[in-house]
C-alpha cells in the first residue's frame, strides 16, 4: 500500500492523526509525512521522530517548516536522539545527549519562531543564521525520550513527549510523571503524551502476540535491561538471559508481550489501548507490525474502534 492511500484510508476512517516513524537505515520521516500531507486534508501529520543527531538543526528547521506551512494548524514535529547504537555506526552519537539534545531543539523552535540563531554543538553551528521562509505558525515541537532526564528535559522544552512503542501502561504512568514533575517545576503546562505501540490486530490473542515476539525480543536483547522493563520489575530476568546467552526471544513470557504490546483480538487491542489512555497518555499510536498494514488499518476501523471505552 502506498503512503497517501494509507493516509486517505486513516482520514476517512476517523483516526486522529498520522506519525511517520524514522529507524536507520529505513524512510526517513520528513518524506513520509510530505507523501501524506496531499492526500489529506483534516487530519493531523507527524514525524515521530526525526533524529537530531543525523540532522543539523538548521535542516531540521527547513524541513518543520516547510512541513508546517502544507499542512497549516496540522503537523507536528517530533524530534528525537535515536538509539545510542543505531547511532554509533553512523559516527552520530553525542558524548552528552540530553545537553546536546536540549541545545538543538531550543535552535530549532528558535529558528522555528523565526529569530535570528547564534548556537554550537558538537556538530552543528549556526552563526547568526534565520529561516529564509519561517513557518506562518510555528508547530508543536514534540520529543521522544526513554530515560529519566530525556524525559525530564521534555517537561521542560517540548510541547508533546513521544512515549516508546515498547512502554507497557506501567513505563509510561512512570514516564508521564518524570515530563510532569519538571514540567511543573518550570511552570508550564504538562505537555500533551503520545503513546506508540507496537501492534497487530488478529482473529485470536495467540496469533498477534507471537507476530510481534521477534520484535519484542529482537529489541529487549539489544536494549538490556533499563527503564523500559524497570517500570514492571523485568530487569533482572532480561539482564540474566542476555548474560547467560539464552534466546531471549524465545524466552520471553505471554504477559511481557501482552503489556508492552497492542496485540491479539479486536477486543484485546481496545482494552490494551484503554489501558494506555487510563495511565496518562492523550493519543495512542499504534504502529502495525506485518505484511499488510492497510488490512490492519481497516480491520482498526471496523473492529476496534467501536470497542474503545
Amino acid at each position: 500500500s502506498t503512503v497517501p492511500e494509507l493516509a486517505r484510508r486513516a482520514e476517512v476512517g476517523g483516526l486522529s492523526s498520522i506519525w511517520a516513524p524514522e529507524d536507520y537505515p529505513e524512510r526517513p520521516a520528513g518524506v513520509m509525512a510530505a507523501l501524506a500531507i496531499p492526500s489529506t486534508s483534516r487530519i493531523t501529520i507527524a514525524t515521530g521522530v526525526a533524529s537530531l543527531a543525523t540532522r543539523h538543526p538548521l535542516v531540521a528547521a527547513m524541513e518543520a517548516a516547510t512541513l508546517a506551512d502544507a499542512a497549516p494548524g496540522r503537523f507536528v514535529a517530533g524530534l528525537g536522539l535515536g538509539l545510542p547504537a543505531t547511532l554509533e555506526p553512523l559516527g552520530c552519537r553525542p558524548e552528552r545527549p540530553v545537553g546536546f539534545m536540549s541545545q538543538r531543539v531550543d535552535a530549532v523552535r528558535r529558528l522555528l519562531a523565526g529569530e535570528t540563531v547564534t548556537s554550537s554543538d558538537a556538530g552543528g553551528i549556526l552563526e547568526g543564521v534565520s529561516l529564509a521562509h519561517p513557518p506562518a505558525s510555528p508547530p508543536p515541537i514534540a520529543l521522544g525520550g526513554l530515560g529519566p532526564r530525556m524525559l525530564a528535559m521534555a517537561g521542560d522544552v517540548a510541547d508533546q513527549v513521544v512515549i516508546s512503542s515498547l512502554g507497557s501502561p506501567r513505563y509510561l504512568a512512570w514516564a508521564r510523571d518524570q515530563a510532569m514533575q519538571r514540567a511543573t517545576a518550570a511552570g508550564r503546562p504538562m505537555p500533551r503524551v503520545v503513546a506508540f505501540a507496537w501492534y497487530h490486530v488478529a482473529d485470536d490473542n495467540s496469533t498477534g502476540r507471537e507476530t510481534l515476539r521477534p520484535n519484542v525480543g529482537g529489541a529487549l536483547g539489544f536494549l538490556g535491561g533499563g527503564p523500559l522493563t524497570d517500570a514492571d520489575g523485568w530487569s533482572e530476568h532480561l539482564d540474566a538471559w542476555r548474560h547467560r546467552g539464552d534466546d531471549i526471544t524465545a524466552a520471553l513470557p505471554h504477559d511481557w508481550i501482552d503489556a508492552m504490546t497492542v496485540a491479539g483480538t479486536p477486543q484485546r487491542c481496545a482494552a490494551a489501548i484503554d489501558a494506555r489512555l487510563q495511565a496518562g497518555a492523550d493519543e495512542v499510536v499504534l504502529c502495525p507490525m506485518g505484511a499488510d498494514p492497510l488490512a490492519q488499518l481497516e480491520r482498526t476501523i471496523a473492529e476496534v474502534m467501536p470497542r474503545l471505552g
